[in-house]
């Protein structure tokens, strides 16, 4: 028997391999793209002969921030609360955790950076012992510049924007995609 024989079988045959087409493949295509932005975010783009990525400017002010903290406790008190409010959102910004945990502990990180260089500011420190908090404090806005310019962002909305409508969106389900953290964007 062939296909155009029985046209209900034609049309189910049909029906079929477009539906399989669109949530197997479609499904599979944005497995990649999901997986082609995390490697932006951890791997970065090449830019002239250095790689940036992400992952290493958030690295960058977590390692500023732990000076900055190092510091407070050091020239204002090893008890300093500011300073523990910093150790506690650095513990929530490592590389195990998922981008969202990251991005909320970043910018807590913005907000405590600033409170402990206010705190720091205020205090009776003398001027050459802020030289070593005011550049961890610099380096790690230097560092949001670089967060905010990161390619990775783009993608990241671009590929949540393509999740959006049908199919898109019933496929990422069932594939268990979400959409990713922007980080601002």
């Amino acid at each position: 028997m062939r296909l155009s024989e029985n046209r209900k079988l034609a049309w189910v045959v049909l029906a079929v391999v477009a539906v399989g087409s669109v949530f197997g493949l479609g499904g599979g295509h944005l497995a990649w793209e999901q997986d082609k932005v995390l490697e932006m975010f951890y791997e970065g783009a090449e830019t002239g002969t250095t790689r940036e990525s992400m992952d290493a400017y958030l690295d960058r002010a977590r390692e500023c921030a732990q000076v900055m903290a190092g510091e407070a406790r050091l020239r204002l008190g090893a008890d300093d609360a500011t300073a523990a409010k910093v150790d506690a959102a650095i513990a929530n910004f490592g590389d195990d955790d998922t981008l969202d945990e990251r991005y909320a502990a970043y910018t807590a990180l913005q907000g405590l950076s600033d409170e402990l260089y206010n705190r720091f500011f205020d205090g009776s420190v003398s001027e050459a012992d802020r030289a070593n908090f005011k550049r961890a404090y610099d380096d790690f806005w230097g560092a949001d510049k670089f967060v905010r310019r990161d390619a990775y962002r783009a993608w990241a909305r671009d590929y949540n924007d393509s999740l959006d409508g049908f199919p898109a969106g019933i496929v990422a389900r069932l594939w268990g995609l979400d959409e990713l953290n922007t980080f601002g964007a």
